[in-house]
């Protein structure tokens, strides 16, 4: 009996994509950027290895990084008033903003022009905006005893750690509150995952905080260990914690358990995560399906 391409499509295919979903060989390797003290590492989470990104900061402890739109990392480094910015294409360190508002800058978050990040101070009452072209620092904010984690959802709305026990929504033009929540467990970092539609909390307090882009509640989650989880960061049902001064860790959402933990990093404070990539087996494996859908078109021709 002769099948047709078109039969032979509605079989291959979609047995090519399930395979991929479902081998070993087709999990992505999500590099995790990681902070150390003075240093940054990369960490591997499918090869679970890390690597440094660059030897040293200048003038004391780098605590929090975002990447910008280039994908380099934007760095501050408590303690000192300054923020740095590491170049992957020149492998070169520049200091981005220095003095200004700011004291002891922590952690901070792309605003949505992709332009500007905020800023938090941890020792300081204020949350600053910075240019990244220019490095030209603004307050944004003034008011709580040390800001922390910031967040912006998928709407733009903007979410803030206040003196380390709310959570505010704030305008983000004015810097005005217009609500809170509270989450008393010492709240520290913060991210919006977009896969679940939910805020999540890091706690120096052994776990973290789950909560709604309404603040209408704040659900905190214990894990097992009591990890004084400082920099959060997530990626579709996963969040990825530093563990401060110890590693980093993946956290499954589904199945409400530590999945993976990293080497260790010694004063690991926070983490970044950069970019997911497909193992060489599922890469080859595509290759086949498509060569084998080449061939069917071929042999239709």
């Amino acid at each position: 009996m002769r099948i047709s391409s078109a039969a032979w499509r509605s079989v291959l295919l979609p047995g090519v994509l399930a395979f991929l979903a479902t081998s070993p060989a087709a999990h992505a390797s999500t590099i995790v950027y990681a902070t150390a003290g003075p240093e940054i590492y990369a960490w591997n989470t499918g090869t679970n290895a890390i690597s440094p990104v660059f030897p040293s900061a200048t003038g004391g402890y780098i605590d929090s990084i975002i990447l910008d739109t280039t994908g380099d990392l934007i760095y501050t480094i408590i303690g000192s008033q300054s923020i740095g910015k590491f170049n992957f294409s020149t492998l070169s360190n520049t200091v981005l903003a220095s003095g200004g508002n700011f004291y002891n800058p922590a952690d901070m978050v792309l605003d949505p022009s992709l332009t500007t990040f905020l800023v938090s101070n941890a020792m300081g009452d204020t949350i600053d905006r910075v240019n990244i072209a220019t490095g030209a620092t603004t307050t944004f904010y003034s008011g709580a005893l040390e800001t922390d984690g910031l967040a912006y959802d998928s709407s733009g709305d903007l979410f803030a750690v206040l003196g380390t026990d709310e959570v505010a929504q704030l305008n983000p033009v004015t810097g005005a509150i217009i609500k809170t929540v509270s989450t008393p467990n010492q709240a520290d970092g913060m991210t919006y995952d977009a896969a679940t539609g939910m805020l999540y909390v890091a706690s120096d307090g052994g776990g973290f905080y789950t909560v709604p882009t309404n603040l209408s509640s704040a659900t905190f989650t214990p894990v097992s260990g009591s990890p004084v989880f400082d920099g959060i960061a997530s990626s579709g049902n996963l969040l990825y914690f530093a563990v401060r001064d110890t590693n980093a860790v993946v956290y499954n959402l589904g199945t409400g358990a530590i999945t993976e933990t990293g080497p260790a990093i010694t004063d690991a404070d926070d983490v970044a995560v950069a970019v997911a990539t497909p193992e060489p087996g599922s890469v080859l494996l595509l290759g086949t399906g498509l060569l084998g859908l080449a061939w069917l078109r071929k042999r239709k021709a």
